[in-house]
């Protein structure tokens, strides 16, 4: 997995990586603390009143199912639970640490949207197999395409036109990325997550959202992580109304993975479940 001399390579292509936000730092501090309780963690968030809302927000969606309306931070952390209360902060800080008003702010707009799904998608996943993650595969949806925030903000006039003249391919962003900056979003992307310190299965799952010849998911800190987004983030773009073959079907590498987990999917269900995953999506609450 990467070097301390491959992340400096990548954060050279960009300068500066941003720092990470002092309300996650200390949500992250608080959240992983034995000690804390709800109420602490509460009264951090509450600082940020900003944020407090939006966690509301996504708290009363039809995402989370509430049957009773959710009024304050600590009744959202009970009933979603700490863990949860941590992902959505994490998630939309990040995010507005980055943009700025000079960025295109419809491309900023259709990248969480995909990460979200991306998220969604991989913290369904992963209860549904039972992959016990406590909340790291919907970190690794919602930071998936961070590095592309990073290269809207660095590369304002190139950036905007190769999304656009990409689209959904992966394989054409990345090589225009490539010959553009010498580094592809994928790279930054982890190379934030080692900044900030973040868990080393996550920054290797972030690396290899998409498949590296040389780099095998089995040799990540954290297989079944690294797998589970992988499936995630092709079955987003995958389009499950067409005869086509599916991206998220057809990666033996994460499958094998995925296949000695507690729960796994047989192989004649993937389509289905993946399927109803997607469907899904469309109660997925926009925070930006």
């Amino acid at each position: 997995m990467p070097d301390a001399e491959v992340v400096e390579r990548i954060v050279s292509c960009v300068g500066d990586l941003p720092a990470m936000p002092a309300i996650v730092a200390e949500v992250l501090k608080a959240t992983d603390d034995p000690k804390s309780d709800i109420a602490r963690i509460s009264d951090v968030i509450q600082s940020d009143p900003a944020m407090t809302a939006k966690i509301l927000r996504v708290s009363n969606s039809s995402y989370y199912g509430m049957k009773q309306y959710v009024g304050t931070l600590k009744l959202a952390a009970v009933i979603l639970g700490v863990r949860e209360i941590r992902n959505i902060v994490l998630g939309i800080s990040v995010f507005e640490s980055i943009k700025d008003d000079k960025m295109d702010a419809a491309l900023v707009q259709d990248i969480w949207d995909a990460s979200l799904k991306v998220a969604a998608i991989a913290k369904k996943l992963g209860e549904y197999m039972g992959l016990g993650l406590q909340g790291e595969e919907f970190i690794s949806g919602i930071l998936c395409n961070i590095g592309k925030v990073v290269l809207l903000s660095n590369l304002k006039k190139i950036y905007p036109n190769i999304l656009r003249k990409c689209g959904n391919n992966w394989q054409l962003i990345c090589q225009e990325e490539l010959q553009e900056l010498g580094c592809d979003h994928a790279d930054l992307a982890m190379a934030l997550a080692v900044q900030w310190n973040l868990p080393q299965g996550l920054a290797d799952a972030l690396w290899l959202q998409y498949p590296r010849p040389d780099s095998p998911l089995k040799k990540t800190s954290n297989p079944p992580l690294a797998a589970v987004l992988r499936i995630a983030k092709a079955a987003v773009n995958d389009n499950f109304d067409s005869e086509e073959p599916l991206a998220c079907l057809h990666d033996a590498e994460a499958w094998e993975i995925l296949e000695q987990v507690k729960n796994p999917i047989p192989r004649d269900q993937r389509r289905k479940v993946l399927q109803d995953l997607a469907l899904n999506l469309k109660d997925m609450p926009s925070l930006l």
